[in-house]
């Protein structure tokens, strides 16, 4: 019998099935998808747990064979609780959802089967990608490690340039349910006060500050307003929209439920995706989200989104960190009824290019079955495929 331990720094899935159960909601979106791959998983191999380090600590047996774990420590700064209950659940698979080395290293020392799943980007300056990752690559190299992914091809193709071999790394996604032909191209931002929305962590990284300082550049324009949603470094950011005089234009909405954020972008004017080069962005679903609202997107250019969104085509593309140019994007979208109507029209076939075949539920299903054809189907679709194996990556 196999047993399966998936360990993430981050999240919390005791809650989110709590919620689940309760009234059908996640505040995430993937979050039901991961519990009902964990069901799947447990039925077809045996046992599957999922250990989130943040969360309180806590130990939950399903009668199913699934186990929700929680850690009360950061697994990136101190590992040493998280790798104690690894150790009391004694996995015969492993896989760190996230660039966390020393959970990977005791995998490897213990000599079973392991794998690594992530949704981060590695296109930083070389220096900080060096001080904050200089071990991974060697780590993800170690024959030991058998299944790699992240998530995106642009995020696939950054762990290349770290050095881990392309034929290792898989680019994967969540199966995504909210599609551009369930809502309708968008004509114009409708009436004033038009509405700008940011939906994400709350930090500086993010770009959250550059959208705030927008507002001052544009403070000839009162009519436009911003609203974001999520957590974070609120009350840092309340006291910046406070000092740059725009406080009355911004309005922080805490954690929004996910199925509430469609309809939020969907009656703003252009939704806002603001990330920092800095920031190890994989591919925000953010992005695919507003895509799919037919809602105009102003996006930075972090080099995650590059042949993804096109500018003046399927979005508005700005220099990240330029606050002036941001806000220039924005008057010209609310200005030019036919840019944003071409915007809206083009959000379709960008969110259609940001399409992989692989999900994340099916990927380690094969890793775990890991037969013949299993093996076969990983490495075709790999970034690189080996000698021998099926040449047709559908995401290329």
């Amino acid at each position: 019998m196999k047993r399966l331990l998936i360990v993430h720094n981050a999240g919390d899935y005791r809650e989110a099935r709590r919620r689940r159960a309760q009234d059908g909601s996640e505040i995430y979106y993937g979050h039901s998808y991961v519990l009902d791959q964990l069901d799947h998983l447990a039925d077809r191999h045996g046992e599957a747990g999922f250990l989130c380090c943040t969360a309180p600590e806590y130990v939950e047996r399903l009668d199913h064979g699934v186990t929700l774990m929680g850690a009360d420590c950061n697994a990136e700064r101190k590992a040493g609780r998280a790798l104690a209950m690894m150790a009391d659940y004694d996995p015969t698979h492993l896989i760190v959802h996230g660039p966390i080395t020393p959970l990977l290293r005791w995998g490897l020392r213990r000599g079973i089967k392991v794998g690594c799943v992530l949704a981060d980007s590695f296109a930083m300056h070389p220096l900080d990608r060096w001080l904050r990752f200089g071990r991974l690559a060697g780590a993800l190299n170690d024959p030991g490690v058998t299944l790699i992914g992240n998530h995106g091809v642009n995020a696939a193709r950054s762990l290349v340039g770290l050095g881990v071999r392309p034929e290792k790394v898989i680019p994967w996604d969540f199966p995504q349910t909210r599609t551009p032909d369930q809502w309708a191209v968008k004509t114009g931002p409708g009436d004033p006060p038009y509405q700008l929305l940011y939906v994400g962590s709350i930090g500086r990284r993010k770009g959250v500050g550059d959208v705030i300082d927008a507002l001052l550049h544009l403070r000839h324009r009162p009519d436009i307003r911003l609203k974001i949603a999520g957590l974070g470094q609120r009350a840092r950011f309340e006291a910046r929209a406070r000092r740059m005089g725009v406080a009355d234009r911004v309005e922080f909405l805490g954690l929004v439920p996910n199925w509430q954020v469609m309809e939020l972008m969907h009656r703003s004017a252009a939704v806002i995706v603001p990330s920092r080069h800095g920031f190890p962005e994989g591919m925000p679903l953010t992005l695919y989200e507003a895509l799919a609202s037919r809602t105009p997107v102003i996006a930075s250019d972090h080099p995650m989104f590059a042949g993804h969104i096109e500018h003046d085509c399927s979005a508005l593309i700005y220099p990240a960190g330029n606050s002036r140019r941001l806000a220039h994007e924005i008057e010209r979208l609310l200005g030019d009824p036919v840019l944003y109507a071409a915007i809206s029209q083009g959000a379709e076939q960008a969110w259609n290019r940001m399409q992989i075949p692989v999900k994340w539920g099916e990927m380690i299903d094969h890793w775990l079955q890991d037969d013949e054809g299993d093996r076969a189907w990983l490495a075709q679709h790999a970034l690189a495929t080996p000698v021998g194996a099926p040449q047709s990556r559908s995401w290329e």
